[in-house]
């Protein structure tokens, strides 16, 4: 299992990696998130980010959803993770830009929650399927092994 879901760590953590920077940092956030922001919000913003703590967050993100996949949902499939993924990461955005909305003043009006809470669904629906992918082609390499 540890093998396996370290693994599916990697492979979605690079995928959450890639897309991030294609979604966030070359269209939304210079598009709709900053323009959109509070100006003492956008003077707290690291230009360029630090990446150390970007990358650990990402694989973070991708070994949330490679445990629940396998230790729990049991998927492993390209498709499942899809699902999967497009639904956890959609409840866990909306969870956190609700939080933001009532605790800080970051935003002028509420596009960029609202434009983060549906990026969420196309990236955590790739990452999740990637992350599938690799948990069910782990599962059938160890299947052999374990018979």
């Amino acid at each position: 299992m540890l093998t396996r879901v370290l693994a599916a760590t990697v492979a979605g953590g690079i995928t959450f990696f890639i897309l991030g920077f294609l979604l966030y940092g070359l269209v939304l956030d210079p598009m709709v998130m900053k323009p959109n922001m509070n100006p003492d919000a956008l003077k707290l913003i690291n230009e360029p980010p630090n990446f150390v703590p970007l990358v650990l967050a990402n694989f973070v993100s991708a070994f949330l959803l490679a445990y629940i996949f396998d230790k729990w949902a049991g998927i492993r499939t390209f498709r499942g993770g899809l699902e999967g993924g497009a639904v956890v990461w959609f409840l866990i955005s909306l969870s956190f830009q609700l939080m933001f909305l009532a605790f800080m003043k970051m935003y002028n009006n509420y596009t960029p929650a609202n434009v983060d809470v549906v990026a969420s669904i196309p990236m955590g629906a790739i990452g999740g399927g990637v992350i599938g992918q690799v948990l069910g082609m782990m599962n059938k390499e160890a299947a052999p092994a374990s018979e």
